[in-house]
């Protein structure tokens, strides 16, 4: 059967550089994550990330799953340099959900958010979870980015997605698709600190033990992370920023290529973490392979 390929990427951070903004526009929360960028400006790089574009361009995904950190201070001017970003690039279907970033402060929805409609999906500030129904593939997108008080990044997931949650993986395993959850924030403990944690995981947690999913994709951490969820074995995968310059192996640039396969049983998951070295060179990491049974309880 024909495969479907998916390409995950996250924590894009594009430069701020050349976005317009004020002083006024940094009296609030903004201030510290300005002060934050200036230092780590130099550790995400937009010609590393073209680099990234550009080998994921070979695989022909056919699907671009970025889970959120698009901007730095989530400024009007970032999210209109952003869907310019997304505007030009040649993927056929891209799906977008908003990072901690991208919900520094709260904002207008017309200035920012209204901006992304095009690869959200989302008209309004409410509308998730987003089911996205590409090929043999539901990808269902949360969103866990909100504004937090200073020195916060936690992630929240509220009553009203998690009802929303429960009902799409039930009726999307009724359609016999693959069911893979993408939010920004991991969904369990450990991966971060408490202060940048999903503080209603447990929740979350509940609702896909319950339920069942084939597959999780979240970012946040900047690092790429391989693990199953809690104990199951729905694979959970963290990819490092698509932008980072870092020397450590685990934080390096990278994307994630998984490839869909239905079988008669269900479907076969491939998946390979593509990081780029210091020579900017593409070596593959965390591959495996993983066949699962539709019919057979999670």
């Amino acid at each position: 059967m024909k495969q479907f390929i998916i390409a995950h990427i996250s924590d894009i951070h594009l430069p701020l550089d050349n976005v317009p903004f004020s002083a006024f526009d940094l009296l609030n929360k903004r201030f510290l994550s300005y002060l934050s960028w200036k230092n780590r400006r130099l550790f995400h790089k937009k010609a590393i990330l073209d680099l990234v574009i550009q080998d994921m361009i070979k695989s022909h995904p056919d699907l671009v799953a970025i889970s959120g950190d698009l901007t730095n201070l989530a400024l009007p001017g970032e999210f209109k340099h952003a869907a310019q970003w997304l505007n030009q690039l040649p993927f056929p279907n891209i799906r977008v959900i908003p990072g901690n970033h991208d919900a520094l402060i709260k904002t207008k929805w017309h200035q920012n958010d209204a901006l992304w409609t095009p690869w959200t999906k989302a008209y309004q500030a409410d509308d998730y979870p987003i089911v996205h129904r590409i090929g043999p593939v539901a990808l269902i997108a949360l969103n866990s980015g909100l504004p937090t008080p200073p020195f916060f990044a936690r992630g929240h997931v509220n009553f009203l997605q998690l009802q929303r949650l429960k009902y799409a993986l039930q009726q999307t395993k009724v359609e016999k698709l693959c069911r893979i959850i993408m939010l920004h924030h991991p969904p369990v403990s450990g991966l971060v600190s408490e202060r940048k944690a999903l503080k209603d995981r447990d929740d979350l947690q509940k609702v896909i033990l319950d339920e069942g999913a084939e597959m999780i994709l979240y970012g946040h951490v900047h690092k790429t992370i391989t693990k199953r969820f809690l104990h199951t074995s729905i694979p959970m995968l963290g990819i490092s920023s698509a932008s980072s310059c870092s020397s450590r192996y685990d934080r390096q640039a990278a994307w994630r290529k998984i490839v869909v396969t239905p079988t008669s049983e269900g479907w076969n998951l491939q998946t390979v973490a593509r990081t780029i070295n210091k020579d900017h060179q593409f070596t593959d990491m965390h591959a495996f392979s993983l066949d699962i049974n539709r019919m057979a309880n999670q």
